[in-house]
């Protein structure tokens, strides 16, 4: 079943290239609504992060029992997504964002560990995303007759000054919301902990960008963003559009960080560590800059194949010990050390550390924020770049590295084939990355082109430029080999030398004789010293959750009262009706 599906996926893949640039697909629904499909730069794009992503996880699948209904789902979603990219109007954008919702939901909630509360807060979360967005567009509809996006982008400007910001405030909800902002992420942390751990990686990695693709497509085709600095800036007396999203990306790109750090489960860690890196991107997207632009989507890139390389390789250590926490893990590197290196290049190009891919989308992402001059969304930025760090060494410490914490780990096995397959692919892709960052530039530049900015400088594979200087992939790839190649030669020497220590729980020289209780792990107490910080403890003592219990305790008394109103005697109705009535006399007499 497993092969028929990988098949599937590319048959799609290839159905899709031999178009060439050229899809185009029309079908009338009826005189004004037509279903339409048409290939863009940015459209294609994201299209192939979505279509690669779901057949290498398909892959990875092949070690697990799925079930025919799974993958049918699987597939649905697949092809959801693929309508929402490639729609050329908000009626089949919307289709496509509906059925991505509703296979989304039917297939998290086939997980053993997802619980009625988690499934609520996705669904009530993801109406709420729909709503905003159907709102938008009946606005949009009702002052350009059109849902067709080439004629909204046309039409615009003759749309009156309120209704435009209204527009702009439903779209940025509706997607903040797919995306995680922060406050808007309640259901994703408890979604991705508790979903199938391999679906987790699509949710983070692919469905996530949904909500990016819609803000590139609304602020950068359909407004522009000439129109959206004119537009806030009477708003907010001057104050630049991007500069606040900026603040609103970097907020949240630090608060999820210092939440990712104590975080025990490493699916609530990754969880946290992928709401704080769409913070990165989503502080660029505003700034409407052509390396903002393209450093917007070189970190779409890069955090796509890198969540999935991490989730992915968390599914397979999971998958083999059954356990899902720091404090049950630990030195597994002796016994999965191809998933440990697999892990390690994920999170150094996670870090924006050379010579990795991730380096090359820092390096668009911080000159951006040097070329607007923003300097205190460049300080944001790079001190929460400087706390991902912490996290990053939990997530390898915590798993690899850090003290077994029990006898069974010991035992354990390298993963499955099916599961390294992806992750080898993933990491070919950021180690090339690494070392020719010119080449994605060459994706980049068309999209830039129909956002009507201007193109990045492109000089080859191994280089990228900016105004403020450059640097040369290949050749740092090249240095950091060689150091690697003299490290490794020099461990070898020594391990020679070394003598192996045949059970690492016998720890009696330290005058010590641990019980089965003890935790031997440093992963265990890992980030409770930064409660000792009064800014970060503020962070972390602080929930959304305490606001959205409220709003549904409000919600309940409210329905409660307007329950009784309508089922209550007939007079209550009949003064209900004469009220209505009534202010619908009196604004039509205004």
């Amino acid at each position: 079943m497993n092969s028929i599906f990988v098949l599937i996926n590319l048959l799609f893949i290839g159905f899709f290239y031999q178009f060439g640039g050229d899809l185009h697909v029309s079908v009338a629904l009826t005189k004004e609504f037509t279903f339409s499909l048409v290939q863009t730069p940015l459209g294609t794009f994201f299209a192939y992060l979505s279509l690669v992503s779901f057949l290498l996880v398909t892959i990875a699948q092949k070690s697990k029992e799925v079930s025919c209904n799974y993958y049918v789902l699987q597939l649905i979603l697949n092809v959801a997504m693929f309508v929402i990219v490639l729609a050329g109007d908000f009626i089949t954008f919307f289709i496509g964002w509906e059925i991505m919702t509703w296979s989304s939901y039917f297939i998290i909630s086939k997980s053993q560990s997802i619980d009625i509360k988690s499934l609520q807060k996705y669904i009530l979360f993801s109406l709420a995303s729909a709503f905003s967005l159907i709102a938008g567009m009946v606005i949009v509809y009702s002052f350009t007759n059109s849902f067709d996006f080439s004629v909204i982008s046309n039409s615009f400007g003759t749309i009156p000054f309120d209704m435009k910001v209204t527009i702009v405030v439903l779209f940025s909800l509706s997607f903040f919301t797919k995306a995680g902002v922060i406050g808007l992420h309640y259901w994703v942390v408890d979604t991705y902990s508790k979903a199938p751990d391999l679906f987790s990686s699509i949710l983070s990695a692919v469905m996530s960008k949904m909500g990016i693709y819609g803000l590139l497509l609304v602020y950068g085709k359909l407004i522009g963003y000439d129109e959206l600095r004119d537009m806030f800036g009477a708003v907010l007396n001057g104050t630049d559009f991007g500069y606040v999203l900026a603040w609103i990306g970097v907020a949240t790109s630090i608060i999820a960080t210092f939440k990712a750090i104590t975080q025990d489960e490493v699916k609530r860690l990754l969880a946290y560590s992928s709401i704080a890196q769409l913070g990165y991107i989503i502080a660029v997207i505003g700034l409407g800059t052509s390396f903002g632009v393209a450093g917007a989507l070189y970190h779409t890139l890069l955090h796509t194949v890198i969540k999935l390389l991490l989730f992915i390789n968390v599914a397979a250590i999971v998958a083999q010990t059954g356990k899902n926490k720091f404090s049950e893990l630990g030195g597994l590197i002796y016994r999965t050390p191809v998933s440990f290196v697999m892990l390690l290049i994920g999170i150094i190009a996670l870090a924006g550390m050379p010579p990795l891919a991730g380096f090359a989308s820092k390096f668009m992402i911080y000159n951006a924020a040097v070329d607007t001059k923003f300097a205190l969304i460049l300080v944001g930025m790079l001190f929460s770049g400087a706390a991902s760090f912490l996290y990053c060494y939990k997530l390898v410490y915590g798993i690899y590295l850090g003290h077994p914490t029990s006898k069974e780990l010991e035992t354990q096995k390298e993963v499955p084939v099916s599961y390294l397959v992806p992750q080898v692919i993933l990491s070919i892709i950021l180690v090339a990355l690494g070392a020719f960052p010119g080449a994605f530039i060459k994706v980049i530049n068309p999209i830039l082109k129909e956002f009507s900015l201007d193109t990045i400088a492109y000089d080859s594979l191994g280089i990228m430029n900016s105004a403020v200087g450059s640097f040369n992939g290949l050749f740092v790839m090249s240095g950091f080999a060689t150091i690697f190649v003299v490290i490794l030669l020099l461990v070898l020497r020594l391990k020679s030398k070394a003598k192996n220590n045949l059970n690492r729980f016998d720890i009696s020289y330290c005058g010590e004789i641990p019980t089965e209780k003890t935790s031997l792990h440093y992963g265990y107490g890992f980030g409770t010293e930064l409660y000792r910080i009064k800014f970060v403890n503020a962070i972390l003592k602080r929930s959304s959750s305490h606001f959205y219990e409220a709003l549904a305790i409000q919600t309940k008394k409210t329905s409660g009262l307007f329950s009784r109103m309508y089922y209550g005697n007939i007079h209550n109705t009949m003064i209900i009706i004469l009220l209505f009535f009534s202010a619908l006399f009196f604004i039509g007499v205004n």
